[in-house]
């Protein structure tokens, strides 16, 4: 009997696995298929055992009958609790088990682009202690790749000390791009470089315009910031007036109807607890201020995202790799992902720290042919101060080629020399980073009756990216774009 009903348990999961492909399902199944056989495997010797009793023929109330009974009894249950106890351990490796399976198929669905290190001019005098990482963050709803970067981050994790520092490379700054529209170099807006040549060209851009020795990225399509805030319980943030509490509920309205989510609006200013959509609203908000608060609010929320994410518990790890992955992609090999975890997790004491280039002290607002740029004073002294920052060094002398840059940018904007002008013995945080003597951008021209008209039509927000030049540069490689609106439209 016991054969037959086996046989017919193990078919019975085995379809189920058929029909739903749930590894995990099947397994948890199995056990429970294997528990319930053992306990009926127990049951029909404990019968065995009180028929042999019977046949004996013992008196029902003599000590014997008795003794016999509790030693069939106890022999039952003690095995049945070491069977228990087996499938229990069994069930819980094999969900542990799966789970891990399962983060590690999830890595692997999310291998991006690979680049080819030959040619992103990469800095190779630098520290490997440190690991720097491009992170392009899109609004590509449909493609991750082949989209233009909105925010442009360098993330920095020194093994050493634990630190993680996150860079904010502000979209509208006036860089060499190595190759443009048909490959020919051109002097544009950084956030133009993913749109010509993806990651690679991107990459590209960043070492070379700041020495530095970039060889991965990570792309995120920021729709996934609604799924990583509520899985992570949500964030704290600071509204810091009235205007940012009000045009980030405008953008909650948009965010709740391009996602058809219902989140409420935040209530007031001061600190306010965030929900996913609440935060991916408060990222975007672009109206209330300037790139430059946004981007702060962009590394606010970046944070604490990471602070949490990196002392969450396995199970919550896992739901948000499974919620997170179809919006990410990255060079970084598995491989790769646990060596740095391993070696980042061993460090006590983690801190993080956040920065922006160009740095208020060393850049100006300008409209080059009617095109607004963000202009280094000299993109050489940025970069100076930036690796101040990423490697805590005392000083450091630019490349020749970056020198070179740095001349034709300030040449092209009538700012000086492009030379190094900041006191390269001085702490870089002795350069003001704080808003305070920011270049003024050009007012964005906005419907102010937006509140008023608002009909649940997400076209009442304009959520477009920057309107980048994607006309032919002029033969003259040095001369800038001149065409396109100041940039103020980009998320």
């Amino acid at each position: 009997m016991l054969p037959v009903t086996s046989t017919f348990i193990y078919f019975t999961f085995f379809y189920s696995f058929m029909r739903t492909k749930s590894i995990l399902l099947y397994c948890t199944s199995l056990c429970l298929s294997i528990f319930f056989l053992n306990f009926l495997k127990n049951v029909s010797n404990l019968y065995q055992n009180y028929v042999i009793i019977n046949k004996l023929k013992l008196p029902l109330c003599s000590d014997l009958h008795t003794i016999c009974i509790i030693k069939i009894l106890r022999g039952f249950y003690m095995t049945l609790k070491k069977k228990v106890l087996c499938i229990v351990l069994a069930c819980l490796i094999i969900v542990v088990g799966s789970g891990a399976v399962y983060g590690f198929s999830i890595l692997h669905g999310i291998a991006g682009e690979q680049l080819d290190e030959s040619d992103l001019n990469i800095n190779d005098l630098l520290s490997d202690d440190v690991a720097n990482i491009a992170m392009f963050g899109i609004d590509g709803r449909d493609d991750v790749e082949g989209d233009r970067s909105d925010t442009i981050m360098i993330a920095s994790i020194n093994f050493k000390t634990g630190a993680i520092k996150v860079t904010s490379v502000m979209r509208d700054l006036l860089v060499k791009i190595p190759e443009g529209t048909k490959n020919d170099v051109s002097y544009e807006k950084i956030n133009a470089a993913y749109d010509y040549g993806g990651p690679q060209l991107a990459v590209k851009t960043l070492n070379e315009n700041f020495d530095l020795n970039i060889s991965d990225y990570v792309v995120v399509n920021f729709d996934c910031l609604v799924d990583t805030v509520d899985t992570l319980g949500g964030v704290d943030v600071n509204i810091e007036n009235e205007d940012v509490l009000y045009w980030t509920n405008e953008f909650i309205n948009h965010v709740n109807y391009v996602l058809n989510k219902s989140d409420p609006k935040i209530e007031g200013v001061g600190t306010q607890h965030l929900t996913g959509v609440q935060a991916l609203a408060y990222c975007r908000n672009r109206y209330s201020d300037d790139d430059y608060k946004r981007t702060a609010r962009q590394r606010e929320v970046v944070q604490q995202i990471v602070q949490k994410a990196l002392n969450v518990d396995l199970f919550t790890g896992i739901n948000l790799l499974g919620k997170v992955y179809p919006y990410v992609k990255t060079s970084l090999s598995l491989q790769e992902m646990t060596t740095y975890a391993k070696a980042f997790m061993t460090v006590e004491n983690k801190t993080f720290t956040d920065y922006r280039i160009p740095l208020d002290d060393l850049s100006f607002g300008e409209m080059i042919d009617e095109v607004w740029y963000l202009v280094p004073n000299s993109l050489a002294d940025n970069a100076v101060m930036l690796h101040k920052f990423l490697y805590e060094s005392e000083s450091y002398t630019p490349s020749a080629n970056l020198l070179k840059i740095s001349e034709r940018v300030a040449e092209i904007a009538g700012s000086g020399s492009g030379g190094v002008t900041v006191d390269e013995d001085a702490p870089y945080q002795n350069y003001s980073n704080s808003n305070e003597n920011e270049p003024t951008e050009p007012t964005p021209s906005v419907d102010n009756s937006y509140e008023d008209s608002y009909n649940g039509s997400e076209d009442n927000i304009d959520d477009s990216s920057d309107n980048l030049d994607t006309t032919t540069p002029s033969t003259d490689s040095d001369t800038p774009s001149t065409s396109g609106t100041p940039d103020d439209s980009a998320e």
